[in-house]
């Protein structure tokens, strides 16, 4: 009792400072009587036990305003943790201003304070993997649809005991090898009950389970009815690329090149940069909305306008120009355990290494299909920005362990080439279909029928428009499927086939009927290289060897099997033009195999690819150097083109050029200062003109202590290397040296230098007079160009919510060119002397809410303006090409917001 009396003598002297007399006598009335209740309840323990402690950070306010303080001061402690914060300690009471340090006093045996956070489950998680979903979110091109489903099984994990095998392997830098271990152990009737377990499973990798264990957990969860929300912002202000400009400002008017008069290129409105204004074509503006019901419910909604098309409001036909989605997925007790996946609208279908199917507008050179390579295999919605070889219809997806079969279909308006094959002087229904198109820019048919009709009709034009890129001007109806039986974990067999029917005929010109089409006159026919075999071996549906057809057809088989830790797959897929279904090798063919071979600190990749030349399937994705094409006239020739739009079939070009080729990869921590962070080497050669090609490239860093990394690169490649007196011949060899020190605050800076040398023949002239040579001509004084760069990259965090990655470079490069990372995407500086500096701001607004703003200045030389017809265009020295230097100051803003509850 006497310990009670102290403490009431306690509070009554506290509170003598800041109530009257009324208002303490009431406050202590109601300790008392607090305390005799309490004591009625213990008396057999003879315990003293003050009253409940109020919790500031649960409280309603009622509760608050019993406390030993003023109603004003209970209003302020209140409104304080309601529009303010919520209390991490009494010591936060300070900073109410009505509450003194006497107040603070008297409250401490009254109050507690308690670990409170208003984040709901979903916030939580997503504050646990905020650096990966930051990452995911910032994908472009051929990953930006996979993204969102890897961020969908990030926020809802699912349970690694029940997932099947080709789920696994789904989940980013997982191999073959690491979902065998899994599911061996799984067979044996071991439960995988945490990341420990996961970890000492025979045979995975380090970082395979370290990159699955973000993904799944490993018990059954409580149900959770919950709906996920995310929407997705993009703005992108990034001007057209060299290529693509020149392409647009190439004189749409042509003369006689037989002609003396003097001819200039069209800038203005000879071309269609200058018809179409494109000077004030606006950003890039990408729109994205999903939902998400748990992992069964799924939908998505997407409208992209590309630069210099109609905004969302102001798009004419919508539901064409956009994409959409609804999926149900879920796992069904019937007998045994079945996955379900139904997904109607636009979705993405991936099989095998990409032979057969592989839905996406975006080219990856070298993709292996491992590490950031990776492919999602089966069918998934698809909201990306991928629009040529979208696919719109219904999938269905159903697979047990050793069995997968997927069905789909697909009707979907393509862009497409259009030729006047009935020569009536008009593009219209009737006329055949050269191939697919991807545009730069997806101009309407109104917009291009005016500028042909302009360009057609200007004086003196020696160059009717007799071809040219059309919007949606080909209906392609798919249907298709995939089958797969898995007799044994870790091996599989597959069998993927589709066929596209047509409402137009697709029909190549053959030998000079095809150059009279692409090339407007014959004055440039020389410049019709072997290369250009890959334009004349493109698929007809109505041919001398095939008759007259509707449709293309392509089938193929891929396998895998597991042997300890080697992993065997492969892929072979033909295209019916006069073969029989059942037969093989008598049709254009595709094959593939690799093998993937890993333990604790290596890995070691090969790979065997053989396209046919004729294997010419819209919808394939596989391992290439270089995409179909390269270094024919639609690459090289936009100056001599009927229409200079046919440059797009090469700069937009998703499919792998026709190669044979051995490729080699590998990485080796082979102590703990030095690691090969990565080499390759790849030995192809290209099949439309038997070119023949190596390509090296090494990476190694030394890490004295982990703060600082020292690393270094080496790359070499030649083309035509059997050959040294070939023009085609050139060899490029790279090395850079960099510097990086972490720093504290997870904050970085890396300085860096590369030096790049060229060695080529001498395009423009040769020394011996090829007017009275005697044989083809020879590459001679070849020339040695060289250039350099210097950077400075740097990371630094002002908090967990906020950071800046940003960048300084200077480069110099005389016929020397750069590929530079600029943190989320790629930036090719192929110009003379530049400088340019970036920085990208990631803030996490809210808990619910992110922000990346990307700021660019770029400043460089050019080669804006150039005279080709060389032999009569006056200029400083006769008879060479003649360049005016102009230049060039850019200011890019590109900015990205996500909004995801």
């Amino acid at each position: 009792m006497n310990k009670f009396l102290v403490i009431i003598l306690f509070c009554v002297t506290l509170s003598l400072f800041a109530e009257t007399k009324e208002e303490l006598d009431k406050k202590f009335q109601e300790v008392v009587n607090e305390y005799n209740r309490e004591k009625n309840k213990n008396t057999l323990s003879g315990a003293i036990i003050l009253p409940k402690k109020i919790d500031l950070n649960t409280a309603s306010l009622n509760e608050i305003k019993t406390l030993p303080i003023t109603e004003e001061q209970a209003e302020d402690i209140f409104n304080y943790r309601f529009y303010i914060q919520f209390f991490k300690s009494i010591y936060d009471l300070r900073d109410i201003e009505s509450i003194d340090q006497i107040t603070m006093n008297k409250l401490k045996p009254f109050v507690i304070i308690s670990h409170y956070d208003d984040k709901d489950e979903a916030s939580v998680r997503r504050d646990e993997i905020a650096y990966l979903i930051e990452r995911l979110g910032s994908s472009e091109g051929l990953q930006e649809g996979m993204s969102d489903v890897w961020e969908d099984y990030l926020m809802t994990p699912r349970n690694i005991n029940k997932l099947p095998f080709s789920d696994i392997l789904n989940i980013p830098n997982t191999s073959a090898i690491d979902v065998s271990a899994i599911l061996k152990r799984r067979a044996a009737g071991d439960t995988l009950s945490n990341y420990r377990d996961l970890r000492h499973s025979p045979g995975i990798s380090y970082y395979g389970a370290k990159n699955i264990k973000h993904y799944v957990y490993y018990k059954e969860q409580p149900a959770e009815k919950k709906i996920f929300l995310d929407y997705q912002m993009k703005y992108n202000d990034n001007p057209y690329g060299d290529d693509a400009l020149e392409m647009y400002r190439e004189s749409m008017i042509r003369y006689d090149a037989y002609s003396d008069e003097p001819q200039t290129p069209g800038i203005k409105t000879q071309s269609y940069w200058g018809f179409f204004n494109m000077e004030s074509d606006g950003a890039d503006v990408l729109n994205k909305f999903r939902i998400r019901y748990m992992n069964e419910w799924k939908a998505g909604l997407l409208f992209n306008n590309q630069k210099g098309e109609d905004n969302l409001f102001e798009n004419k036909d919508f539901f064409n120009d956009s994409k959409f989605y609804a999926g149900y997925e879920k796992e069904l007790d019937l007998l045994g355990r079945n996955y379900l996946k139904i997904y109607a609208g636009n979705y993405r279908a991936t099989f095998g290494e990409g032979l057969v199917m592989e839905n996406t507008d975006f080219y990856s050179p070298r993709k292996t299909g491992y590490g950031f390579n990776k492919r999602i295999s089966g069918i998934i919605g698809d909201v990306s920005r991928t629009q040529e070889y979208a696919l719109r219809g219904l999938a269905l997806d159903w697979k047990r362990s050793n069995l997968n079969a997927v069905f789909f279909l697909s009707q979907d308006k393509k862009d497409a080439v259009v030729y006047d094959s009935n020569d009536n002087g008009e593009f219209d229904k009737d006329d055949d279909v050269l191939c697919y198109i991807t545009m730069t820019r997806r101009f309407t048919d109104d917009e291009l029928e005016s500028a042909e009709e302009y360009f057609n009709n200007y004086p003196d034009n020696f160059n009717p428009i007799s071809i040219a890129p059309r919007k949606d001007a080909l209906e392609e109806n798919i249907i298709g499927g995939h089958f797969e039986y898995s007799p044994f974990i870790g091996t599989h067999i597959g069998v993927t086939g589709y066929e596209a029917v047509y409402d137009r005929d697709f029909v190549v010109l053959k030998d000079d009927d095809l150059k009279n089409l692409l090339i407007y006159d014959d004055y440039y026919y020389d410049k019709w290289k072997i290369t250009d075999n890959e334009i004349s071996s493109l698929y007809s549906t109505k041919s001398e060897e095939v008759g007259d057809r509707d449709y293309r057809r392509v089938i193929g088989f891929d396998w895998r099997t597991v042997l300890n830790n080697t992993s065997i797959q492969g892929e072979y897929a033909e295209l019916q033009v006069d073969g029989k279904i059942g037969k093989m090798g008598d049709d254009p063919s595709a094959l593939i195999i690799s093998t993937y071979s890993q333990f604790d600190n290596l890995y070691l990749l090969s790979m065997y690819r053989d396209y046919d030349l004729d294997f010419d399937n819209p919808y394939h994705r596989s391992f290439s150097e270089s995409e179909r094409f390269d270094d024919t006239v639609f690459e090289k020739l936009a100056y001599a083109l009927n229409n200079t739009l046919l440059t797009d079939m090469y700069l937009n070009s998703a499919q792998p050029s026709a190669e044979k080729g051995i490729y080699f990869e590998t990485r080796y921590q082979f102590s703990r200062y030095f690691t090969l962070t990565k080499a390759y080497l790849d030995i192809w050669e290209r099949k439309s003109d038997a070119r023949r090609g190596i390509r090296f490239q090494g990476k190694l860093e030394f890490k004295p202590i982990h703060q600082i990394r020292l690393r270094g690169r080496y790359k070499h490649q030649i083309k035509r290397y059997d050959d040294d007196q070939d023009r085609g011949k050139s060899q490029a060899d790279e090395y850079e040296l960099g510097f990086l020190f972490y720093l504290s605050n997870f904050d970085k800076i890396k300085l860096g230098y590369v030096y790049a040398t060229v060695l080529q023949p001498p395009y423009l002239s040769i020394l011996s007079d090829p007017a009275q040579a005697s044989g083809p001509d020879m590459a001679q004084a070849s020339t040695l160009t060289n250039g350099d760069m210097i950077y400075v990259d740097y990371t630094h965090n002002f908090n967990k919510n906020l950071k800046v990655v940003g960048s300084f470079s200077f480069w110099q490069g005389y016929g020397v060119s750069f590929w530079d990372f600029e943190d989320i995407e790629l930036d090719f500086d192929q110009e003379d002397r530049g400088f340019k500096c970036w920085f990208n701001v990631h803030s996490r607004i809210s808990s619910n809410l992110f922000l990346s703003m990307k700021y660019k200045y770029k400043q460089f030389m050019t080669r804006e303006y150039e005279f080709r017809d060389y032999n009569d265009i006056p200029g400083p020295e006769e008879g060479e090409y003649y360049f005016r230097r102009v230049e060039r100051k850019e200011n890019i803003i590109r900015l990205q917001l996500d909004w995801k509850f």
